[in-house]
């Protein structure tokens, strides 16, 4: 099967979610036009990411009403996009949601938020606790939100459940402009060519652009195939919507010739594990 994503590369204006919303149904738009299947915004889309302690007053439940427009535009395209929730239990997390045809199909909550250097999100946020795939009508898939991308214990859980695909949205800062690609840019890459590599997945990867209270980001966006390859790169610095046909069948060719999910013990890992958190931490 193959699958025609948009990657909305976009830059959301901080705090003001009518207009971000606006900008969400102008590329959702022209996604349509253009026979996309699947659109993907980046992390925190609806809201922009500095938000600090504005982060309760701009957080909404996933079934608010607010998000009718979009949700009425999932009957032509599936849609995924980020915004801060407003949780049953009084937290607010840094949440993304993916919509088909009209129906909410799964919300995922970030699970590592950064706190250090120009960082401050646990501050002011809830942390996530669970990774978990859902079925669309495209396949198996899972949403990870920036720096979740970071940990391989959480690719790996993905690839456990068997992931199609990943949704890798980012808000990831401009930083390390020393050689022809900023530092940060490249341990992305590198760091999704390792897993598509390992986890015979695809991964596609939608980072922001524009400045923000201090932080430029830089995009980069682009889809990582299990064969290697990347597609539809978005560039750097600039805000636009760009396409990426991928063809499911990759994954069925690269478990075959690499077939590691074939081998893959989970009870040894679980085991190891147990030993692990009882030999570290004690018993828990």
């Amino acid at each position: 099967m193959k699958v025609k994503i948009a990657l909305a590369q976009i830059n959301p204006l901080l705090g003001d979610i009518e207009k971000n919303r606006e900008k969400h149904l102008e590329f959702i738009g022209k996604a349509i036009e253009n026979n996309a299947q699947i659109i993907v915004f980046p992390e925190l889309s609806i809201t922009g990411y500095r938000l600090k302690d504005f982060a309760m007053e701009v957080a909404l439940p996933a079934d608010s009403n607010f998000f009718n427009p979009i949700l009425k535009q999932s009957k032509k395209i599936d849609i995924a996009f980020g915004f801060v929730e407003r949780g049953s239990d009084s937290n607010v997390y840094n949440s993304a949601m993916y919509i088909e045809n009209q129906s909410i199909k799964s919300v995922y909550r970030k699970i590592y938020l950064p706190t250090h250097g120009m960082f401050q999100e646990l501050r002011f946020m809830g942390r996530g606790e669970k990774v978990t795939t859902f079925k669309t009508k495209y396949g198996n898939f899972s949403m990870l939100i920036c720096r979740d991308l970071f940990h391989p214990s959480l690719l790996f859980l993905t690839y456990a459940q068997k992931t199609d695909v990943v949704l890798g949205m980012s808000n990831m800062p401009l930083r390390g402009v020393t050689g022809e690609k900023p530092a940060i840019q490249e341990t992305v890459e590198k760091a999704i060519d390792t897993y598509t590599n390992f986890f015979s997945q695809f991964i596609v990867f939608v980072n922001r652009v524009g400045f923000e209270d201090g932080l430029g980001f830089y995009g980069g966006s682009f889809v990582g195939t299990p064969l290697g390859k990347k597609l539809a790169f978005a560039g750097i610095l600039q805000e636009k919507l760009t396409f990426a046909t991928i063809d499911l069948e990759e994954i069925y060719k690269k478990r075959q010739l690499f077939p590691l999910a074939r081998e893959e013990d989970l009870n040894i890992v679980q085991n190891n594990l147990s030993r692990i958190l009882e030999e570290n931490y004690g018993k828990f």
